[in-house]
């Protein structure tokens, strides 16, 4: 089952910081077998604030490969990802589903919880 795989804001920052080994693996195996990688790009923008300065040429080579799509927000996507906030402030978290949608990706992410309060119907790879 691994097509391609949305990435969230976590899935980023454990490829950065080898965390675990499981978000590499996974990211590793969608490019082999021919699927994809979707970064949001709210996602991105989230991890380099936060992700030692050491770890971000890895991020940078990551998202620079083949078969890998920055997904930028854009003003015609935002009324899509507003409403399905519904109230909440998380942009990115909106950024991240709205993109599992269109994909028809798995989110790669820890905060499988939160993201599927947006979208119950999303599917998840969780990062253990």
């Amino acid at each position: 089952m691994i097509p391609g795989r949305v990435l969230d804001v976590s899935a980023l920052v454990d490829i950065a910081v080898a965390k675990t080994r499981y978000s590499r693996h996974i990211v590793a195996m969608c490019l082999y077998r021919g699927g994809g990688l979707c970064v949001p790009s709210s996602a991105l923008a989230a991890v380099y604030s936060i992700a030692p300065l050491d770890t971000q040429a890895e991020l940078f080579d990551l998202i620079m490969g083949p078969g890998v799509t920055i997904d930028d927000l854009t003003a015609g996507k935002a009324p899509d990802i507003g409403e399905l906030l519904d109230g909440s402030n998380d942009v990115v978290a909106g950024h991240v589903v709205w993109c599992a949608r269109q994909t028809h990706w798995p989110v790669l992410t820890d905060r499988g919880d939160h993201l599927s309060l947006l979208d119950p119907h999303i599917m998840i790879d969780p990062i253990t």
